[in-house]
């Protein structure tokens, strides 16, 4: 009768393998802070994308273009730039007929 024996880890292999020791040094901080600034990015932009599509972020892109296009001209302010926004929404005629 012949006993079998484990074949052992080459050791060329053995700096290679993942294993929960490996993970646990600077190498494994490196992948869990990779992870969350994915996640962190992620998170941040569609935060962006639900204040452009709600409109929240209005007064900062009309800064921007007052700035880009219009630098000789002074900005609204915030408190001026809502009621003027609020003003144009609801005081027009908004049925068909």
């Amino acid at each position: 009768m012949t006993t079998r024996t484990q074949p052992q880890p080459r050791e060329d292999r053995a700096d290679t393998a993942l294993s929960p020791a490996s993970c646990t040094g600077a190498h494994g901080k490196q992948l869990g802070r990779g992870a969350a600034n994915a996640a962190w990015r992620l998170l941040r932009s569609a935060w962006y994308f639900v204040r452009q599509v709600s409109g929240d972020d209005a007064y900062e892109r009309y800064r921007e273009h007052m700035l880009e296009a219009h630098a000789d001209q002074s900005a609204m302010t915030r408190s001026e730039h809502y009621r003027v926004r609020t003003e144009q929404k609801w005081n027009r005629i908004t049925r068909c007929c």
